[in-house]
């Protein structure tokens, strides 16, 4: 490298041997890295001199063919002719190395002199300029809405009435599913369930999150009531939905998807229409009893939330265009009560209970079947509903538990579902 004088250095000389730039892409920002290193050669009384200073005392060479400082210098407003420039930097880099290296360090430094000078250091300066060029990708240009601890029925609105709006959820009498009958131990009859129901719904969420959220009520701002009488006063029903491609083997059953939640209140009505037997069955399942059933062999011990069924029905089905083998399903299914054991979890409150049902454990048929129908529940009317199973006389007819409308709500994230973030951070 050649360089003029402009300066004494009692200590040294500090030589510019190497220098280059790269270009990237971060964060949709365009950077420019800047790479410089030099070579500090000792001496005790050289009166060589380096044009200009650093801020501690380091002089840098007056760069010449390509090598040094001057692109540093340069206020670029765009780095769109970057990569023009950088290629000539670099064939101007390839010729002078050509050259040989004594001639290009003699006019700077003298190895006639054995006594003043030797290498010792190599001193490596680096910065990065920033360049907002770059355009956005338009995936990322989506904005998603994230949400702590909102209040609980924000997502989805309520609509009662003859015409029902998409996206919306409404009540249903119980009676529109058919449960075991007053006779079923000795007919097997199922039978419209009585039009009563210990809670009735007062909301819907529904939110996207990459891994299943457990025990949700913890981040949901729900409604201030008072916990009075046998049972909780809200109840809250957490259906865990993958939106990953359903696989033949579970794994670890977890991975992105979406909760719908359910919200339950006690009803007003409660003593005057819902039996003391049916009240004691809801204590049972809410304090986990146990209870003895009969097998082939002996007695064994069972918890009573065993007993617990899913009910899902579909409206109207002439809507989805299904095909025969579909159709044939859903004739078989719909509506059809189903245990929720053992891919459910329970979890009590202060003045809640939680009802978590894990759809992410089901049957690989059961999660194909929706993956085959996400896109066009859309335009579905589903009703779902929660009873606990009769095993008595006693218990019987079945009641409702619980049960709500979905009026063409869309499971399908395309950008409209919110995220849930939870207190450790996550979503």
């Amino acid at each position: 490298m050649s360089g003029s004088t402009g300066g004494s250095m009692s200590c040294g000389q500090v030589l510019q041997y190497e220098g280059r730039s790269t270009c990237v892409v971060e964060n949709n920002c365009q950077y420019e890295e800047y790479h410089e290193s030099y070579v500090k050669v000792d001496g005790g009384n050289n009166t060589d001199k380096l044009k200009g200073r650093d801020e501690n005392g380091f002089g840098l060479i007056n760069a010449q063919h390509g090598y040094g400082l001057p692109r540093l210098g340069k206020n670029h407003g765009s780095f769109k002719g970057l990569k023009e420039s950088k290629n000539n930097a670099e064939e101007n880099t390839q010729e002078n190395t050509k050259k040989s290296s004594t001639n290009q360090l003699a006019p700077s430094v003298s190895f006639n002199n054995r006594q003043s000078k030797k290498l010792s250091t190599i001193f490596r300066l680096s910065f990065k300029r920033k360049s907002c060029d770059v355009e956005e990708a338009p995936e990322l240009s989506q904005s998603t809405r994230y949400l702590i601890r909102p209040r609980a029925g924000y997502t989805i609105p309520c609509q009662n009435g003859e015409k029902l709006s998409p996206g919306s959820w409404s009540e249903i009498p119980p009676s529109t599913f058919q449960l075991r009958g007053e006779n079923y131990f000795k007919d097997k009859k199922k039978t419209p369930a009585l039009n009563n129901s210990p809670y009735i719904p007062i909301g819907i969420d529904l939110f996207v999150c990459p891994k299943k959220i457990d025990h949700i009520a913890r981040h949901i701002e729900l409604p201030n009531v008072k916990s009075n009488g046998k049972i909780p006063q809200l109840l809250i029903v957490n259906i865990q939905l993958p939106t990953y491609p359903a696989a033949m083997f579970l794994g670890d059953s977890d991975g992105e998807g979406m909760s719908l939640v359910l919200y339950f209140k006690v009803s007003e009505t409660l003593d005057d229409h819902i039996s003391s037997q049916f009240q004691e069955s809801i204590k049972k399942l809410i304090d986990d009893e146990m209870e003895k059933v009969k097998g082939f062999a002996k007695e064994s011990n069972v918890a009573f939330r065993e007993r617990l069924k899913i009910m899902v029905g579909l409206g109207n089905p002439e809507d989805l265009h299904l095909s025969s083998t579909e159709k044939k399903l859903v004739q078989a299914y719909n509506g059809k009560p189903v245990l929720s054991r053992p891919q459910h979890n329970f979890y009590k409150g202060p003045n809640y209970f939680e009802i978590d049902l894990d759809i992410h454990r089901f049957s690989y048929i059961s999660r194909k079947g929706l993956d085959a129908f996400r896109d066009r529940l859309k335009e579905g009317i589903l009703d779902l509903g929660l009873t606990i199973q009769a095993q008595k006389q006693e218990e019987l007819p079945e009641k409702v538990l619980c049960c709500i409308r979905l009026n063409k709500v869309d499971l399908a994230d395309n950008g409209q579902i919110p995220r849930l973030m939870t207190f450790d951070g996550e979503c």
